[in-house]
């Protein structure tokens, strides 16, 4: 079974959930790296839970 692919476009809103803590300068540079390749997407980004929540605008 092919996973279902998300389409991320200008204005969306990203809440991306991760299970771990990563370090403070890990995060800032994944949201950096994400914002680049995803202009205009807005992300949150929360730790010690899993999942992606995407609300298209």
């Amino acid at each position: 079974m092919t996973p279902a692919m998300v389409v991320l476009r200008p204005g969306d809103k990203v809440l991306l959930t991760l299970a771990e803590d990563p370090e403070p300068e890990q995060l800032q540079q994944f949201v950096a790296d994400l914002k680049s390749a995803f202009s205009g997407v807005d992300f949150v980004v929360a730790s010690g839970v899993t999942g992606i929540a995407v609300q298209a605008t």
